[in-house]
C-alpha cells in the first residue's frame, strides 16, 4: 500500500508553466467559482448576492494568477517543469486553495457580510476546488499523451524513410574537384572549452548528443562505433552557436542538443517525446516547448539545409 502511494506521488505529470496558460487557468477558476456558487446559493435571483459572488470570483482570478506566476519565481527549484510530479502538484493546489480562502475572507469582511470561520472556509473551498482541479490536470495530461503517442508513431515513419535515404546518400558521397584531384567533402566540427585550451574535433555524424551539466557540457560521440564522452567547460548556447551551420543538430530541451540523423526511434509521453539515439544508452527528451519545431524538422526532406538549431 505504501509503495503504491509513493509511486502515485512520484508519478510525473505534464504541467505547462507559461504565463498564457496561467492566465487561462485563472479565468477558468474564476468562472467555475462564479457559476458553482451562484447556482448553489441562488445568486442569479438576487442582484446583491450576484455582485458579491462576482467580486469573490474576481478575487479568485487574481489570487490564482498571482500564486501561479509569483510563487514559482520565489521557489524555482521546486517548480521545475521537467520534474513536476503528483507529489509536487498536490501541495501547490492546496496552497492555491488556501490563498483563495484568504481572499474570500478578506472580500466578505470588506463587504461587512456574515462569513464562516477560516477553517470552515478553507474546508469548503478545498472540497469544492481540489478534485475538479486535479481531474482537469489528469484529463489534460491524457489528451497530451494521446496526441504525442500519435505524433511519435508518424515521426517514426519519417525516421525509417530517413534511414533508407541515408543508405542511398552514403553510397554516393559528394565529391569535389580541385586542381584535378578528387576528394569527399568534409566539414569537421571543432568544439572548444571557454578558455580555449580543450578542443574536440569531430565529423558531424560522429556527434550523437550534448548534455548541459552545470557549467560544463557532456559531449557524447562515436569513435569507431564505440560511444565516448568528453567533458568541456562551456555552455549549451555556445555549443549551439558553434553548430549553427550544421542542419542535423537540434535543441530538443533546455539541457540537450541532439543529432537528428542519429535518432532511431521516437516515443511519446504526456510531457513530449523520448528519443532513442543510435549508439547511446540514454533516451533524450524533447520538451513541450520544442515539440512543434521538432515535428517540423523531422517531417522535412532529408537534412541537407535549413537552420541548424531551434
Amino acid at each position: 500500500m505504501l509503495q503504491s502511494v509513493r509511486s502515485f506521488l512520484n508519478r510525473p505529470i505534464a504541467e505547462e508553466f507559461s504565463f498564457r496558460n496561467h492566465v487561462k487557468l485563472a479565468w477558468q477558476g474564476g468562472l467555475y467559482v462564479f457559476v458553482f456558487t451562484s447556482l448553489l446559493s441562488g445568486s442569479f435571483s438576487h442582484l446583491d448576492r450576484l455582485m458579491m459572488t462576482a467580486l469573490v470570483s474576481v478575487g479568485v482570478v487574481g489570487v490564482v494568477l498571482l500564486a501561479n506566476v509569483l510563487i514559482p519565481k520565489l521557489v524555482p527549484a521546486f517548480y521545475n517543469e521537467d520534474r513536476w510530479t503528483v507529489g509536487r502538484h498536490i501541495p501547490h493546489v492546496l496552497l492555491v486553495l488556501f490563498l483563495i480562502s484568504c481572499s474570500n475572507q478578506l472580500i466578505l469582511s470588506l463587504l461587512n457580510v456574515s462569513r464562516p470561520s477560516f477553517g470552515q472556509m478553507y474546508f469548503s473551498v478545498t472540497v469544492i476546488g481540489f478534485f475538479p482541479i486535479m481531474l482537469g490536470v489528469f484529463v489534460a495530461e491524457q489528451r497530451r499523451l494521446k496526441r504525442n503517442l500519435a505524433h511519435a508513431q508518424t515521426l517514426n515513419e519519417f525516421v525509417s524513410q530517413r534511414a533508407e535515404t541515408a543508405v542511398t546518400v552514403a553510397a554516393t558521397p559528394t565529391v569535389s574537384v580541385i586542381q584535378g584531384q578528387e576528394f569527399v567533402q568534409s566539414s569537421p566540427i571543432v568544439l572548444t572549452s571557454e578558455n580555449g585550451k580543450e578542443r574536440l574535433s569531430l565529423q558531424p555524424d560522429q556527434l550523437l548528443y550534448i548534455e548541459s551539466v552545470g557549467n560544463y557540457v557532456d559531449v557524447h560521440w562515436l569513435n569507431l562505433a564505440q560511444p565516448q564522452k568528453t567533458v568541456l567547460r562551456s555552455t549549451l548556447k555556445e555549443i549551439a552557436d558553434t553548430l549553427s551551420n550544421y542542419p542535423q543538430f537540434f535543441r530538443s530541451h533546455r539541457a540537450f542538443l541532439v543529432n537528428l540523423k542519429a535518432v532511431s526511434q521516437t516515443e511519446g509521453n504526456a510531457r513530449g517525446y523520448q528519443l532513442t539515439i543510435t549508439g547511446a544508452e540514454v533516451k533524450i527528451p524533447v520538451s513541450r516547448s520544442y515539440l512543434e519545431a521538432f515535428d517540423q524538422r523531422m517531417t522535412l526532406p532529408p537534412l541537407i539545409g535549413g537552420p541548424a538549431l531551434s
